[in-house]
């Protein structure tokens, strides 16, 4: 992956990835595609059962009850972790440790927890673990186990998403970086 700052990592993994127009998920995508080259990289698909190998890594509990379904997700120090795509709005939550993540605008953020975010249909997150992190997100859904209910609330493929939450990113994105041109 090259020399990553001690600074801020996320940025300079971003920087990487060339200066293409199009969408921020398929920079994402192509970030993905590089990672998963790395000896040891692990990947989980929406709605498959989570492996030993992520559960050892990446502990994850779940639960389903009341047509909730909720997820805390361990996150160790000097990862990089990039989600699935969401097809709902629900609230995020870092319960503790400090990560960067890249906004839905391409910004990225640095935040420690306690720290709530609400998290809209179409965003993906890139995120780099500076602490230790426990992350938390709830989601409405009428599932009857985790696979089912993961699938329900997460795609890896935006291209699944209603179209018109599709052309918003699209029309954000262009315009964001139509506004950063100038700066470069």
């Amino acid at each position: 992956m090259g020399l990553i700052s001690k600074k801020n990592p996320l940025k300079e993994i971003l920087k990487q990835l060339p200066e293409t127009k199009g969408l921020l998920w398929e920079k994402i995508l192509e970030l993905q595609n590089q990672i998963k080259k790395i000896e040891g990289t692990l990947n989980h698909i929406a709605g498959e059962e989570y492996s030993e190998d992520m559960q050892e890594i990446y502990p994850l509990k779940q639960h389903l009850e009341g047509g909730l379904y909720t997820r805390e997700l361990f996150m160790p120090k000097g990862s990089l972790v990039i989600s699935m795509v969401h097809k709902q709005k629900h609230p995020s939550f870092l319960l503790k440790g400090k990560l960067s993540y890249l906004t839905d605008e391409g910004e990225v953020v640095t935040i420690k927890g306690p720290h709530t975010i609400f998290t809209q249909i179409g965003t993906q997150r890139v995120l780099y673990i500076h602490k230790d992190c426990e992350w938390a997100c709830v989601y409405k859904t009428d599932a009857q186990t985790f696979e089912e209910a993961e699938a329900d609330v997460y795609t890896n493929d935006y291209r699944e998403l209603p179209k018109k939450i599709i052309e918003k990113n699209k029309k954000l994105w262009q315009e964001l970086l139509q506004r950063l041109e100038p700066l470069q």
